[in-house]
């Protein structure tokens, strides 16, 4: 697999390494140190070839029984031009405890794709996450993988909104928590005089209900205690809020975040050492329990308690500072709480030798780089070479050496050469071991200009809206690009201008570790506030893609997933004593289409790969194995392709904070909604099951019946374990009280259906050994009639008869006398004790298929209609798939909603070169 990757990207590579070395200077092909430095990047970039995702979603928050729709990006890491590598792609909505919600499958052309999640009625409200990657992402650590917050409310289950203030008392065994509750309703108005209790949930443990009353400002008070433990960092404030007597409370979830003891504050010399003797440049980030930056102020002592320097931070509790240190002190930080309590931080150990490097990157033109060997008592102690290398997304773009020994390495980079993005300026000695690094933000300016324009100033309601994009490069130059677009109501819908997008994503945040605050902020201006900001993000946060001393001591990643340009179902076919089954033949077909059917063989350890072909939502899949001899009596065993691992993200746990304006508003627009869709019979709660969204083969089954192959549309019929009589078997009590069966010479006989069995050149339609018997299922696991006559009909839920023919043709040539199936009323009770008696040679295949892509509604207003509907979209338009032509245009057109506001667009995407472009706009509606 890997090696037809290699065969994909070779040509590119060779390429960008021909270019590379065409306008390096000739030191770099006679310095073998630096041509040992770019022939492991070469090799690393060439071997292990690195993806980026990135999704472009609708609306920044949304609320049950909404669509989350998104459009997905899949691009090279080394260019931004769409990935070749991977035509699959996995994105997840995740829960905010770490567990998968939903999870579907994207096919990706040309880099692209789109989907989408339906968020039930009775959704829990929380901070939820997307998460998207590929198979082969999965060879590389999850921080790779794309992840962007998502808040989630459910006003349909009730209108009251909490928001919480939490304060901590540490004591010898836990903590003593006060919180400040405040109910509103959707209204944002106060919920006075509303009864409620109150339990904390730590693990699996709860404590006991307490009880309070909001007062007329809806607000009151809590307290509890957390134990110390694992579990603390875990608690959870359930809320059982009592609107009237004898309704049922409307419970409501609040995460108790980590006690803030003190922030988490780093520090980060320039270029990695604090070296005495020298003015050093210092980084630092501050950030609290919730893994977010916060603004400090503080001071730096020597041991002797002398202050040296002040500092305070810039922006997102980053900043920097400098002094000189002194040979053999130690230095602290000291920072003053808002109580007047002090907290002191190490700063990093003082060495007495060793290289200090500074970068100046003001310059529009050049990287100023000037590298100072101190400390060295003389010549020959000094480093005998130093050598500079600055690559960006696994390329070299700039290579440099000092043979001589000197003092100070100077060194001016040229801009020109490099890509917008973060390049990694690196200083090796003469061994060809790092001992400095910078990282460094290069700005060549937009990639695209986009522009989005409407055709009128101001619009009316249910108005039809015409969009123009225009797309041309830097030059000017118009451009055919691949994009997305979405159009929403600004008076509920608030965007964030400082949020992710496409080219912040791709050009900064993708490539550094740790998360990443606000990063359009640092694309909103060359503003030297903006730029300093900028800069010193590059001083605090580490480069993700490599490790220098890990690949130039031969250390990779290990290839343990594939990369995938389709689905596949994999497996092995084994007997019975579990050997392989080698040269088996193995056949794929839908259950729904028998004439379909793909066909492949089992290699010498029994293991065989079949492409999955295009699916509906409805489709069954099933695969059947016979042996050289044309016999079932195998066992088909599927690989489980269990989801990439979740790891918690930053931030943790957000508190309950009180909403805005415009957020009030989406909600009561929400519950409008709701009326809408029940009025029109659209997403109506009946229990537990939600009528909306896609179909899926496995809702409304027992964990007992997704055991079996057939559905519960196949069953002839159907007998509940409650009308077998006592004291006679269930199998002698079935004929009689099924129609069509019947016990022949003391063996039970299906019949009423002319046998019409799925078989792929096997026994000519009849089962093995010309018997008559039907095939036995206990839940789901192949047994026989006199196992099935030893279960007492108390443990039985109930028997399925499917008679022969089309109801039983998944099960192949052991279905052709008809299935009599035991659901067990503790499903698994017979499985577990009977795991290798499954069906012979079937296996049905319930792994990922390809989301089937739904259109988004927009209502039309062009025509009269008798029916009048209120209109409240909270998002107008919504078009992942926009493509400009030769001409760089692409006309758009909807029709505006009944709300007079303000429309805000956001359109991003790229070209087939990897340009990157974004632009917004807004439309009045009045």
């Amino acid at each position: 697999m890997f090696k037809q990757s290699k065969r994909i990207i070779l040509p590119l590579l060779f390429t960008a390494v021909t270019f590379l070395v065409a306008f390096g200077p000739k030191s770099w092909q006679e310095n073998d140190v630096l041509k040992k430095l770019i022939a492991k990047v070469t090799y690393f970039e060439t071997n292990y070839p690195q993806e980026k995702a990135y999704l472009h979603v609708d609306k920044p928050y949304y609320a049950a029984g909404e669509d989350i729709w998104f459009s997905a990006y899949l691009v090279n890491s080394s260019d931004h031009a769409p990935s070749p590598l991977s035509k699959v792609l996995y994105v997840e909505l995740i829960t905010p405890q770490d567990s998968i919600l939903q999870r579907v499958v994207l096919q990706m052309q040309e880099g692209k794709g789109s989907g989408d999640f339906t968020l039930s009625d009775s959704i829990p409200e929380g901070l939820y996450r997307l998460r998207a990657y590929t198979s082969w992402m999965q060879n590389f650590p999850e921080d790779y993988f794309f992840h962007q917050k998502v808040q989630i409310w459910n006003p349909r289950e009730s209108d009251i909104v909490p928001s919480a203030a939490f304060s901590f008392r540490e004591t010898a065994t836990g903590d003593s928590v006060t919180v400040q509750l405040q109910l509103m309703n959707t209204k944002a108005e106060p919920a006075k005089q509303m009864p409620l209790s109150y339990t904390v949930k730590q693990g699996e443990k709860r404590s006991k209900a307490n009880k309070r009353t909001t007062d007329a400002a809806g607000k009151t008070r809590l307290t509890f205690f957390v134990p110390k433990g694992a579990a603390q960092q875990n608690a959870q404030l359930e809320l059982a809020i009592a609107p009237a007597t004898g309704t049922t409370p409307i419970i409501k979830r609040i995460l108790v975040p980590k006690r803030q003891q003190a922030l988490d504050v780093q520090f980060f010399p320039e270029g990695g050492h604090l070296i005495s003797g020298f003015w050093n440049n210092i980084g630092f980030k501050a950030v609290d329990a919730q893994g977010l930056g916060q603004d400090i102020k503080g001071t730096v002592h020597d041991q002797a308690g002398a202050k040296v320097a002040e500092f305070s931070s810039l922006k997102f509790g980053m900043g920097r500072l400098g002094f000189m240190p002194e040979k053999g002190k130690r230095y602290e930080a000291r920072l003053k709480g808002p109580e007047g309590t002090e907290t002191v931080y190490p700063l990093p150990q003082v060495q007495d030798k060793g290289v200090v490097m500074t970068v100046d990157n003001s310059k529009p033109e050049q990287v100023k780089v000037k590298c100072y060997t101190v400390g060295y008592a003389n010549a020959a102690e000094k480093p005998a070479g130093l050598h500079l290398v600055a690559q960006s997304r696994g390329t070299v773009f700039f290579g440099a050496s000092s043979t001589s020994g000197r003092d100070v390495f100077q060194v001016d980079i040229p801009k020109e050469k490099f890509p917008s993005g973060i390049s990694q300026i690196t200083l090796f000695n003469q061994a060809g071991e790092p001992v400095s690094e910078r990282l460094v933000f290069i700005n060549q300016g937009p990639q695209l200009q986009v522009s989005l324009t409407p055709d009128k100033p101001v619009y009316k309601p249910r108005e039809k809206v015409t969009l123009q994009v225009q797309v041309k490069d830097q030059a000017g130059n118009p451009v055919a690009g691949n994009f997305s677009l979405g159009v929403t109501d600004a008076g509920t819908v608030t965007q964030d201008p400082f949020s992710a997008n496409l080219v912040s994503y791709l050009q900064l945040s993708s490539d550094l570790r740790g998360n990443i605050e606000s990063p359009g902020y640092y694309f909103s201006s060359q503003q030297p506030e903006v730029v300093q900001a900028l800069d010193n993000l590059m001083l605090t946060q580490g480069w993700r893609r490599f490790v220098w001393k890990e690949i130039l001591q031969d250390k990779y990643p290990t290839l343990s997933s594939p990369l995938e340009q389709g689905l596949s179902v994999n497996g092995v076919v084994t007997r019975y004593n579990k050997k392989p089954e080698a040269n088996a033949v193995v056949t794929l077909f839908d259950v729904k289409n028998l004439r379909n059917a793909l066909f492949t063989q089992t290699d010498a350890q029994g293991r065989f790969s079949i492409a999955l072909p295009p699916l509906t939502d409805s489709s069954r899949v099933a695969l059947q194995a016979r042996n050289q001899k044309d016999k079932s009596q195998l066992l088909v065993n599927l690989e489980d392709l269990a989801p990439a691992k979740v790891q918690p993200h930053v931030p943790f746990a957000p508190l309950a904070a009180p909403l805005s304006g415009s957020q009030w508003a989406y909600l009561r627009m929400n519950r409008e909604q709701q009326k809408i869709d029940q009025s029109m019979g659209k997403g109506v709660v009946l229990g537990e099951i939600v009528v909306r969204g896609r179909k899926n083969p496995d809702m409304n089954r027992s964990l007992a019946d997704r055991t079996t192959l057939h559905t519960p549309g196949d069953v002839s019929y159907s007998v509940k374990g409650d009308r077998f009589p006592p004291g006679i078997d269930i199998i002698s009590s079935l004929p009689g009280r099924t129609a069509g069966v019947a016990m022949v010479e003391g063996k039970l006989v299906l019949r009423g259906t002319t046998r019409q069995s799925f078989d792929f050149g096997g026994e000519g339609g009849a089962s093995e050994a010309g018997s008559t018997e039907p095939l036995y299922l206990i839940d789901g696991v192949r047994a026989d009639m006199g196992m099935a006559q030893t279960i007492a009909a108390t443990d039985v839920e109930r028997v399925d008869v499917l008679m022969p023919g089309a109801p039983s043709a998944i099960y192949g040539s052991e279905g052709v006398n008809g299935i009599i199936s035991i659901i067990m009323k503790v499903p698994g009770s017979y499985a577990a004790k009977n795991t290798t008696a499954r069906w012979q040679g079937v296996a049905l295949y319930r792994g990922p298929r390809f989301q089937t892509k739904r259109e988004f509604y927009m209502p039309r207003y062009d025509k009269p209609s008798e029916v009048y509907t209120p209109d409240w979209r909270t998002t107008l338009y919504w078009n992942p798939t926009i493509k400009t032509d030769a001409q760089g245009r692409a006309t758009l057109s909807f029709f505006s909603a009944d709300a007079k506001t303000t429309y805000h667009a956001v359109i991003e995407g790229f070209t087939s070169k990897g340009q990157l472009g974004r632009a917004t706009t807004e439309m009045q509606v009045k």
